[in-house]
Formats: structure tokens, C-alpha cells, sequence
């Protein structure tokens, strides 16, 4: 091992804490809504509808997930139903929604507030889909390393 870092064909070391993952996607990113069934981009006066989401890795989700998870542990044996799951991953959507651009819902522009976004990732599951696996993909959010 000794010596090969003085090598001039060899490339610069990776210094692993270059790939800070945490901090990547507590910056949070964009992604482009997709039409459910079409899945072609979606575009309001020209622009794409975008979301902007912190990522799975960031402190804020990992915070919410864990309070989730020490709620569950609280209630000790009871079952977990899915709509709880579901119900879940809206709060965790919602609280990771750092912004969005050209969301029109019922025929209004609506402002990304938390209330909003919980109300969008219930009431559209398409949307929350997309956002769910955005979020959970590193590659969204430390890009090219």
C-alpha cells in the first residue's frame, strides 16, 4: 500500500467524507412531476411542476422516521395496518417538502405550506409515489461522485 499514492497514473485518493449523503440530501432537489399513465413530464405556462424534497438521508427524515417508529414501539404489540403506513409516509412527505413550482390544485395556484403538501400526498397517491421514490434514491442527491 505504500507509495502508490505517490504514483502520477494513479487518480487523487477518495476522500469518503466527499460523499457526505446527509448533508446532500438535507439540501433537498428537484424532480419533475410525471403524468400518471403517460409518464411524460408535466409543464404549467412552460415550465416544469416540480417538487423540491429533502432526501431519505437527511436528518429531517431520519427524525421523523424515528419518531414514527418510537410511536409504534410505544403501542407495543398492536398491529400496524397499512393505511397507518400510508398515513406515515404523507406526514414524512409533508414535513420533507422544503418547496414546489407550478402546483395548481382546484383550479388555484397552491402555496407550498406543510398543510398543503399533506393534503396533495393524500388526496393524489401518484404523486406521493413519485415523491416517496425520489426521496429514497442517493443518486438524486449527491449526483455525480
Amino acid at each position: 500500500m505504500t507509495g502508490e499514492t505517490d504514483r502520477p497514473d494513479l487518480p487523487a485518493p477518495l476522500d469518503l467524507q466527499s460523499l457526505d449523503i446527509e448533508a446532500a440530501a438535507g439540501e433537498g432537489a428537484s424532480f419533475t412531476l410525471r403524468h400518471p399513465v403517460t409518464d411524460e413530464p408535466l409543464v404549467q405556462d412552460g415550465r416544469a411542476i416540480t417538487i423540491t424534497l429533502c432526501g431519505a438521508d437527511s436528518r429531517r427524515w431520519k427524525a421523523m422516521q424515528r419518531a414514527n417508529l418510537d410511536r409504534r414501539l410505544r403501542r407495543g404489540r398492536a398491529v400496524l395496518k397499512s393505511a397507518q403506513i400510508e398515513e406515515e409516509n404523507i406526514e414524512l412527505l409533508a414535513h420533507c417538502t422544503r418547496d414546489w413550482q407550478g402546483i395548481v390544485y382546484g383550479g388555484e395556484a397552491l402555496a407550498c405550506t406543510e398543510a398543503n403538501a399533506r393534503r396533495l400526498y393524500r388526496e393524489q397517491s401518484w404523486i406521493r409515489e413519485q415523491a416517496l421514490q425520489f426521496a429514497g434514491e442517493r443518486a438524486n442527491f449527491l449526483g455525480e461522485h
